[in-house]
Parts: structure tokens; sequence; C-alpha cells
């Protein structure tokens, strides 16, 4: 039986704005990676671009735009889904940062949180979602304050870049639910403990190395967001 034209639709739109972030994310990599090394510059060393292959290029847009497609079609065609369904297309980029770089470009995560919490303000004042409003805004506050206090006791546990992203990560699952927060926070959580495990063992990993943390963030909220119905 053929797919929904809806879905496929959606899907099409969605690969095509992901094609067009991904130069975004590219450059705005580009330009946190020259930030973080400024005594390259003095020395005269560029700090190395971050190349995109075309495989990374394709794999990037198409998750950009198959995965929101696929959630939109679960959860129903309806403009309370907006707030989410950023959320994800933006961890989609994120999550390439930080896999690639473990950067996670302030310039991406500022804009994204920008288009999250405004989307989110607007459908609540059209669609009088005040209560849904609400309990997103008081998750992303909680979510914010626990990663901030985490960051507080020791940075290498936790990096301050995770911490500007826990505020629209815990925005746009509390959007969902509180449910769906606890459950990211879970999942992400636990990959990441997985992973290090691994980590440790394979290579002799230290336990003060550091992981990058805001992709098991990111990859927990989309499947969290890819089980939401």
């Amino acid at each position: 039986m053929s797919a929904p034209i809806p879905l496929i639709g959606g899907a099409l739109l969605g690969v095509a704005a992901g094609s067009l972030l991904v130069p975004v994310t590219r450059r705005e990599l580009a330009a946190a990676l020259a930030r973080s090394a400024p005594g390259q510059e003095r020395d005269g060393v560029e700090a190395e671009s971050p190349r995109l292959t075309a495989w990374h290029w394709v794999a990037l847009a198409a998750a950009s735009g198959l995965l929101p497609a696929y959630v939109l079609h679960k959860v129903g065609w309806s403009i309370i889904a907006l707030p989410p369904l950023l959320l994800l297309v933006g961890l989609i980029q994120l999550a390439y940062c930080d896999l690639t770089r473990k950067l996670l470009p302030k310039t991406l995560v500022y804009a994204l949180t920008g288009a999250v919490l405004v989307s989110g303000i607007v459908i609540a004042g059209v669609m009088h979602e005040w209560g849904r409003l609400k309990v997103a805004s008081i998750g992303g506050a909680v979510f914010f304050a626990l990663f901030l206090i985490i960051n507080l006791m020791n940075p290498r546990w936790l990096a301050f870049g995770d911490v500007r992203l826990s505020l629209v990560v815990g925005f746009g699952l509390a959007w969902v639910s509180p449910v769906a927060l606890l459950e990211g926070f879970f999942v992400a959580n636990l990959l990441a403990a997985i992973v290090g495990i691994m980590l440790m063992a394979l290579r002799g990993t230290g336990r003060r190395s550091a992981v990058p943390f805001g992709l098991f963030l990111a990859i927990g909220a989309a499947l969290v967001l890819a089980a939401w119905s």
C-alpha cells in the first residue's frame, strides 16, 4: 500500500529544508572552531575547517526531512506539533556538530532556542494552549537549572554548551508532556553511560575523558519524539 501523499510531501519539504541548513551548520561549526582556537590564528595557523562529505550532506538532509515527517504523520498534521518538530530538525544539525567536533555552536543553539520558544508562544496565543506553554516553560527552566548546577559542580561532567542546549530541549519535550522530558533525560543518560563504559573498555579511556553529552541528549530527545503518538 502506497504511503500517504502528505507524508511524502512533508518528507520532501523537510529534505529540501535540511539541505539548506547543511551549509549553515558547516559555516557556524567552522566559526565555533575558530573561536575555540584563537591561539592558532595568532600564530598564523588556520583552524581546520570541517569537511562535509557527500554522504554526510545526504544523511543530514535526509534525517532533517524524514524524521520530522514521520513524527508529524504519527501525531497528525497540527500546528501544535511545530515546536517539537523545529527542535528535532535543529537537534539533527547539532548532533552532527557534537559527534564530529565535540562542539555545539552557540549561534545554532540560540537560533534553535529562539525559533522553538517563539513558535510555542505564538501557538499558545492562537490556539489558547496557555497550559501547555506553562508546562513547557517550567520544564525548560527546571532542565536548564539542573544542567547548570551540574556544570557548576564540575565542568568536566557537563560542558556549558550542553547547559545552553538544555533549555530548548526541556521546553520542546515538556511541550509534548512532562513524561516525555523525563524519558528523554533518562535515555540520554543511559546512552552516555553505555558508550562511556564501552570506550573505557575498548580504548582505555579514562573517567575524566569528555563524552559529548549534547549528542546523547539530541538522540534521546529524537527517540522520544519519534515514539510520540
